[in-house]
């Protein structure tokens, strides 16, 4: 069964790992003691999750991961969808509870109507259903009876999935859109503006402010709550990186020789290229790249492929990807330029088996030892460098030096300080790393000494911005008088005054030379042509505006536009009101989380 599984197409592996989920969070859920012991992973309102079913449900979710990617998974990704069962184990039971309240069920007349008539669009992209690139219907519908694909998978989805809309259509059937709104929206990006406009801008005032001592203890008095931080945690560790040896690169050259040797008794390159090259595409091309001109590939590999005469197998070529052996098949020019048609096959120079078990060897002996002897004593004995994080926070997801890794962090904080960590792997498999809790440093403030040149910033902005504002002043008269805006600029000394025209923009658009700045934009849509606004203070600056034009609002545009934006800000504001109403749900729920108990990261 699994080998006709791996040979059906990507879609079918991502919809039967969503079912497979689902089905473990609805049906499995009371069943957390079949490897005995306190094996609970999870527990949401008393139904439980346990580590058994957990993984079962993870490593379906990775299988049909790959199948989807047709590629290995990396380590973040791998995180990622662990956070997502787990997720989508909360979200199962919230979700089961509030539809037996609200007694929401679904027929299996609804499931075979759903299923006929309105297709997954994981069916709808799959080239195997198309005819000419679209979808067509009756190819889906003459798929129903094959038996080779896992419906009662596929109907457990929509099982799940059927339920779950009647369910946020219930939540969301409040949430109206009235014909007021779709008219604002379509005004906003449709109808446009063109002023002109007077700036003083902050940041030509910079340079002119300071900030004392005092300045920088009051401003971080007022603002404090801004500099607040959670507990904080430092690592010590020492890396023992991956990296090819003279034995990877010799068996590399090794292989070389065997595939040339091959070529020369007569063996064909693109089965060759399948069998050794590690090229992504050659799965698919066999290692044929079709014709390309000398800027198509990197300098090495083009030199080399345009100096061979066709028929010729050159190399190994050298480049930042690894060694390339190269056939040249043809040559021809197009349109006055040359082109070469050639296939090659990519061995890359990596850390072989025993290179990585070495290392890893290496780091587990220097974790084992520093338990036993003491990390400073270990280090010193193999004269190992010794790296630090510096302080960071949980919350912020990444570890400095070592990027986001969920294993690392959970260590860091639920480790005492002085802990010594086992050996984890890092950087998606090319280092090893063996971590010691080196510091905590405790929630609260942060000092103004460690902020201090950001409150200083912040001071000056403020600073600049009064500036502005009182040389922006000075025009006020002028501007109300009706004087030319052009002519008001021309007329200040300080050459601080910046006059320019907008091109027509939207309620929604940046506009160039201004920026995205809201106040700019809605002033310029409240004025009439040729009225003249008040000064409009913003963050970036001053500003006055007078309206050169305003385009007509299309009542035809608007009328064949205003269902789609109808059902665009419907949707949006009933995914929004539908997640506000889930976010609730969970923080009144019972939810008990003991991953980390686990090593689940």
């Amino acid at each position: 069964m699994m080998t006709k599984m791996r040979q059906m197409s990507k879609w079918i592996f991502y919809i039967v790992g969503i079912a497979f989920i689902a089905l473990i969070v609805f049906e499995w859920g009371a069943d957390v003691n079949r490897g005995g012991g306190d094996t609970t992973v999870g527990e949401v309102n008393g139904t439980k999750l346990s580590l058994q079913e957990f993984n079962d449900m993870a490593r379906n979710a990775l299988e049909s991961e790959r199948a989807r990617t047709k590629g290995e998974i990396s380590e973040q990704r791998s995180q990622q969808i662990k956070e997502q069962v787990w997720e989508q184990f909360v979200r199962g039971v919230l979700f089961k509870e509030e539809m037996e309240k609200l007694h929401i069920a679904v027929s299996d007349s609804e499931i075979v109507y759903q299923i006929m008539n309105h297709p997954l669009n994981e069916f709808k992209q799959d080239p195997n259903l198309q005819t000419n690139g679209v979808f067509d219907m009756n190819k889906y519908r003459a798929a129903l009876s094959n038996p080779q694909i896992p419906w009662a998978q596929i109907e457990a989805y929509y099982r799940d999935q059927i339920p779950y809309q009647k369910l946020q259509n219930l939540i969301s059937s409040s949430v109206r859109v009235s014909p007021a709104e779709i008219k604002d929206e379509f005004i906003r990006k449709n109808v446009k503006a063109k002023v002109e406009y007077l700036a003083v801008l902050s940041n030509r005032f910079r340079g002119k402010t300071t900030a004392s001592e005092d300045d920088l203890q009051d401003w971080y008095e007022k603002h404090k709550d801004e500099y607040k931080r959670d507990e904080n945690r430092d690592l010590a560790y020492v890396l023992f990186e991956v990296k090819p040896t003279a034995r990877d690169t010799q068996n590399v050259f090794n292989d070389i020789a065997k595939i040339k040797e091959r070529l020369s008794l007569g063996e064909d390159f693109s089965t060759l290229a399948l069998e050794y090259s590690e090229d992504p595409s050659a799965s698919q091309n066999k290692g044929d790249l079709g014709y390309f001109d000398r800027n198509s590939m990197v300098k090495p590999f083009s030199d080399a492929a345009f100096a061979a005469k066709p028929g010729e197998i050159i190399g190994p070529i050298k480049t930042r990807y690894g060694y390339h052996i190269i056939k040249v098949e043809d040559k021809k020019k197009e349109n006055g330029v040359e082109k070469v048609k050639a296939s090659h096959i990519l061995l890359k120079i990596v850390p072989g088996p025993t290179t990585l078990a070495e290392q890893e060897d290496r780091a587990r002996a220097f974790a084992d030892d520093a338990k036993s002897n003491g990390w400073d004593e270990t280090v010193a004995a193999n004269n190992y460098t010794v790296k630090t994080t510096g302080f960071f926070e949980e919350k912020s997801g990444i570890v400095p030096g070592i990027g986001r890794n969920a294993a690392v962090m959970a260590f860091a904080f639920m480790s005492e300080k002085g802990d010594i960590s086992t050996m984890y792997t890092i950087n998606d498999g090319k280092a090893y790393a063996v971590f010691m809790l080196n510091d905590i440093l405790p929630a609260g403030y942060k000092p103004l000494s460690e902020v201090k040149a950001l409150v200083e910033n912040e001071v000056k902005f403020d600073k600049a911005r009064a500036l502005a504002r009182a040389y922006a002043l000075k025009f006020e008269d002028d501007v109300k008088s009706g004087k030319a805006f052009k002519a008001i600029a021309e007329s200040d000394t300080g050459k601080i005054v910046k006059y320019d025209v907008t091109r027509m923009f939207a309620l929604s658009e940046s506009v160039p030379g201004v920026g995205r700045i809201p106040e700019f934009n809605g002033t310029a849509f409240r004025l009439k042509p040729g009225e003249v606004s008040d000064m409009i203070d913003t963050p970036s600056g001053m500003f006055y505006q007078k309206l050169i034009e305003k385009s007509a609002f299309d009542s035809s545009a608007f009328n064949d536009q205003k269902e789609l934006i109808r059902l665009r800000i419907l949707n949006a504001r009933r995914a929004a009101v539908f997640q506000k109403w889930y976010e609730e749900l969970k923080e009144k729920a019972s939810i008990v989380d003991n991953r980390k108990k686990f090593n689940i990261f």
